[in-house]
């Protein structure tokens, strides 16, 4: 699962950091999202002036693992 969210997110030019507590790593970074884990509520920061593209596209990769409606 971390490596497709890696996957997607790679797919967009913006600088994402994803954050747990103190702890912040380069949302494109595989061995960062690992050294994280994916289990807990995180906080992701994407530097752009409009990422809804990202973000669509994120929440449908979330919704598709987590069993949730599209």
């Amino acid at each position: 699962m971390i490596a497709q969210f890696v996957d997607i997110v790679a797919e967009y030019p913006y600088d994402i950091e994803v954050s747990l507590g103190k702890d912040k790593m380069n949302g494109k970074s595989i061995l960062g999202m690992l050294a994280l884990g994916f289990n807990r509520v995180m906080q992701m920061n994407i530097q752009a002036e409009s990422a809804d593209d990202l973000l669509e596209a994120v929440s449908k990769f979330m919704c598709i693992q987590f069993g949730q409606a599209v």
